[in-house]
């Protein structure tokens, strides 16, 4: 379209969006009737869950090949945080079924088929600031979205064409034969009933007959890419602080992993930038969704899992703005959660590990074990001091043979409680203790982990998780060549064995496309990966090849002053991070240069107005900037001979990669020769 008719077309939108927002908001301020089921409305302790109130934000609009009688025998709607009839317009919330029509997701509802356009919408804030019209058919219709204003009022109710209420959802999971007539449902996905026989049509007091039955449909294959000028405007924007959410350019293959049922582990691998975050956000969201599916969501609570205190900050945001900060949606670090557990109120200090028993899962086996026979002998709970102490005097005596050579000497070394508590190490074994015999009930109910960066979880913090998820229903999210210690699983299928599920039972699905680094950046960090694992698919072609600045070890902290001060006037309104092995020294030149550190936040200097992260490897994991600085690769640590940590590093710049180096570069990285 023209620009001046695009013009028009934002302004009616605009308008539209004020009035979904107001009508959200007059819904949110009725008082509360609980009309369905009491299964349904009541949570397992019988008390009356309040639904979330969302923003109100419309994400898109649909525009079918033919009028639906459902909606009031118009022929388009919209896709928005929950649903709501808006002047005669239905608009679906983005968890119902009908909402494929919009993501194109592989989970077909009935009317995926019958799609003429979609429409998706940016938002600057509360404000649509931008629209883009993808054409799915050739008979599209030349005006597909009516004026509002102009649109003719739904006719009265007909015998058999009443409304219909907000339905259970459901969606098809299999697909037709071509020669098959696929079951009508209304956008909710409640089952239209078929005439009966003799020919006279069903009267449902609140389901009606689709206008006509839809054609039978064969499922084509999903686009590659969905609002493709929206999705490369956002991604060439300037990072903010915190993640935000992204309903209006989710991918068809990151919004089929996000509506997978509750119930249903999957295991998602994907190089970095793959939108894995993404998934792992707006799938927490979307389990606890008041209009999500029944057979899709759960009783329980949610626990999202990331690496860092950082990460935790980073997506604490876009869950509460999707979960309109439900309580349901538990957001923490795997250290945060055992600190929580243990009741910390400092950061233990020390290494995560010392060698691979610290984190063992026998280790948890042998706890089970002390806290066993200590209950028989006492017949009462054992504190998790006396656990800790039968653990240390446990000797040869009371160990299988089998187990004596490698745990006896081990054993004996532990510390003693007050000491281990303050060792990083040993608060794995500490909050699996805790957990086992005095579990906090803040964290019970929990019904569905998702863990991001699975790849560093550790066997004996995997065993805690298992004994925390309620149902052992699981999101797993990882890179095993971002894997950052040798004391973690090297497969899915180790995995699998700690799950106690067969592998392959959650499936492993693999997102292929990169979205957040571009093309030049992955290259040059590929170069880490083994051979036959370099192949990328980048979603930004160009960028900036990454500068790298040999100098001497004196100049080290000045480069990286220098190419902080020129990503600045680069990028005025973006991130920019520096990533060290020794953060120390770069902090120590940024004060000597007057910036100052955060007093919320000490990863964060500023000076007049502008802003850097610097972070050890460790705390960037999860993290997304515009452009990031990377000093001395050779400091950072190897494990079974792969760069998981620098690796990490290389790509967390969406724009731009500045490397400072003293010592040799990896050998994998001194050759510009494109492999």
């Amino acid at each position: 379209m023209d620009d001046q008719h695009k013009q028009l077309e934002l302004e009616d939108e605009r308008t539209a969006q004020k009035r979904y927002r107001q009508k959200v908001q007059e819904q949110a301020r009725r008082p509360m009737s609980y009309t369905a089921p009491a299964n349904t409305i009541f949570t397992q302790d019988a008390r009356p869950r309040v639904p979330n109130v969302p923003e109100g934000h419309l994400i898109g609009r649909i525009a079918l090949v033919t009028p639906q009688t459902i909606l009031g025998d118009r022929s388009d709607f919209y896709i928005g945080d929950r649903h709501i009839t808006m002047d005669g317009v239905e608009v679906f919330s983005w968890a119902a079924p009908v909402s494929c029509t919009y993501f194109r997701g592989t989970n077909h509802h009935d009317w995926c088929e019958d799609v003429a356009v979609v429409r998706s919408f940016e938002h600057d804030g509360d404000r649509i600031s931008d629209l883009v019209d993808d054409v799915v058919r050739d008979d599209a219709p030349a005006t597909p979205f009516a004026k509002r204003g102009l649109a003719i009022p739904a006719a009265p109710d007909r015998p058999g064409r009443r409304r219909p209420g907000v339905a259970t959802p459901r969606r098809r999971e299999t697909t037709p034969s071509a020669s098959s007539e696929p079951t009508p449902r209304t956008p909710n996905g409640a089952t239209v009933p078929p005439p009966p026989e003799g020919g006279h049509e069903h009267v449902s007091s609140t389901e009606p007959a689709h206008h006509s039955p839809p054609p039978a449909r064969v499922v084509s294959p999903d686009p590659a890419i969905r609002a493709e000028s929206l999705l490369r405007s956002r991604l060439q924007a300037p990072r903010t602080k915190s993640l935000a959410p992204v309903l209006s350019t989710l991918q068809p293959d990151q919004y089929t992993l996000v509506t997978v049922p509750a119930m249903d582990s999957v295991i998602i691998e994907g190089q970095p930038g793959t939108g894995k975050t993404i998934v792992a956000t707006h799938r927490a969201a979307y389990l606890i969704n008041d209009e999500t599916p029944k057979e899709n969501t759960l009783d329980g609570n949610v626990l999202l899992l990331g690496p860092t205190n950082g990460y935790s900050a980073h997506v604490r945001d876009v869950v509460n703005r999707l979960t309109a900060a439900s309580p349901r949606v538990l957001i923490m670090s795997m250290p945060e959660l055992m600190r929580q557990i243990l009741d910390l109120r400092q950061q233990p200090k020390g290494p995560s590990t010392r060698d691979w028993q610290d984190v063992d899962i026998q280790l948890g086996i042998l706890a089970r074990s002390a806290i066993s026979r200590l209950r028989t002998a006492t017949g009462m709970t054992p504190t998790s001091k006396e656990v800790l102490e039968y653990l240390r005097t446990m000797g040869a005596d009371n160990l299988p043979p089998h187990q004596i050579p490698d745990w006896a000497d081990y054993l004996q070394t532990l510390p003693p409680y007050e000491k281990a508590l303050a060792t990083r190490a040993h608060t794995p074994l500490l909050a699996f203790i805790r957990w086992e015999v005095a579990k906090p009930r803040h964290l019970e109910g929990i019904e569905h982990i998702i863990v991001d960066e699975a790849q560093d979880v550790h066997p004996l913090e995997w065993m805690l998780l298992t004994a925390i998820n309620e149902a052992d229903a699981w999101t797993l999210l990882g890179d095993l060549n971002q894997r950052r210690s040798d004391h973690t699983l090297g497969s899915w299928r180790l995995l699998s064995d700690i799950l106690s599920v067969p592998y392959g039972d959650p499936k492993v699905h693999r997102l292929e496309r990169g979205y957040r680094s571009t093309k030049p950046i992955l290259e040059y960090a590929n170069r880490l990966l083994p051979r036959a694992e370099r192949a990328l698919l980048a979603f930004q072609q160009e960028g900036p090849e990454p500068v790298v600045t040999k100098v001497r070890p004196h100049a080290v902290d000045d480069t990286v002053l220098g190419e902080i001060e020129r990503l600045h006037t680069a990028y005025p309104s973006g991130t920019v991070a520096v990533i060290a092995v020794d953060p120390h020294s770069v902090r120590t030149r940024l004060r000597a240069a007057g910036w100052t550190a955060d007093f919320g936040n000490p990863m964060v200097w500023e000076k007049d107005g502008r802003h850097v992260t610097v972070a050890h490897p460790d705390a960037a994991r999860g993290l997304e900037f515009d452009a990031v600085v990377v000093t001395e690769p050779s400091a950072f640590p190897k494990n079974f001979g792969r760069r998981g940590p620098l690796y990490t590093a290389l790509t967390r710049p969406n724009r731009e990669l500045a490397v400072v180096h003293s010592t040799p570069l990896p050998e994998e990285l001194r050759e510009r020769k494109r492999s």
